[in-house]
């Protein structure tokens, strides 16, 4: 992955702050306009609230930033993140309108509510380190012997400590996907009762960010979107961890983004999707991490 302070990447972040405004300016659903032309403008307009995962809710909240420059009267809250269990129980709970996921709602969420599924889009799975850890890629044999070994180092010989996520399943599953030696390593790991284990993605990014030495599961819209400091690590023997290389089929780890509501949404919740679905705001997510779902 190309550094964040190469002209590439700076030109990426200008690209992105100029598209949404872009998209801001341009975009309104014809089968809406009306609805919005005829709304009063004495009226208040109700606030759509955004929960779920942080691989998601900074995106959401580059959308919803250009979505109500396109809706004047529309209000957009991106609720912090509290992961894809949080923002699924928000909705159901009526603590939010919309839940960015990366996972369906389980058979035990849909009981206590009628939910609706819509893949939007999806991102690359990445091993994050602190970009000041000075490491670019790993070989499959070294994440093993990260995970294996009881005092790791890395091959500069800083210090290395893994952080879980044990409460994503899906991560645990892409992790032991790399190679079998990792599925080993990192069986072993879990085993050990002194390790750093996250509740979410953001808790996980922010041990890796705040912890000398640490590394662990991301993704590559949470730590673009969010301008995080965390370097997401090639790993040899396959491309670059790019949402070009994930549409391709080329980069084999990725994660989907789900939007999730009720099964009878209030119209502002299917505008709004609507927008997260159109082709504008599918090439604003793109440079923030993400590639169509």
């Amino acid at each position: 992955m190309r550094s964040p302070h190469d002209p590439t990447a700076l030109q990426r972040r200008r690209a992105l702050a100029t598209l949404a405004a872009g998209l801001g300016a341009g975009w309104l659903p014809c089968q809406h306009a009306a609805a919005a032309a005829a709304r009063p403008n004495h009226l208040p307009a109700a606030t759509l609230r955004i929960a779920g995962t942080a691989s998601g809710t900074a995106g959401l909240a580059l959308l919803a930033s250009a979505y109500t420059r396109a809706h004047p009267g529309a209000r957009v809250e991106v609720l912090p993140a509290t992961g894809s269990a949080g923002g699924i129980r928000a909705v159901i709970e009526g603590d939010a309108d919309l839940a960015v996921s990366h996972r369906a709602p389980t058979l035990a969420e849909r009981a206590r509510a009628a939910l609706d599924v819509l893949p939007y889009s999806r991102t690359p799975f990445v091993i994050a380190v602190h970009r000041d850890l000075g490491i670019e890629g790993l070989r499959p044999s070294e994440l093993a012997a990260l995970y294996r070994e009881e005092a790791p180092t890395f091959g500069n010989g800083r210090r290395a400590r893994p952080v879980l996520h044990l409460a994503d399943a899906l991560d645990t599953e892409l992790l032991r996907s790399v190679s079998p030696a990792v599925a080993t390593a990192f069986d072993h790991a879990v085993a050990r009762c002194n390790l750093l284990d996250a509740a979410t993605d953001a808790h996980c990014a922010d041990l890796i960010e705040r912890t000398p030495g640490a590394f662990g599961p991301s993704t590559l819209a949470l730590i673009e979107s969010e301008r995080r400091p965390l370097k997401a690590l090639a790993i040899a023997g396959f491309p670059a961890p790019t949402p070009e290389n994930v549409t391709s089929g080329a980069y084999p780890w990725s994660k989907a983004l789900l939007l999730v509501h009720t099964g009878t949404p209030a119209p502002m919740v299917g505008r709004f999707v609507d927008f997260a679905c159109s082709a504008p705001a599918r090439r604003l997510l793109a440079m923030a991490g993400c590639c169509a779902g």
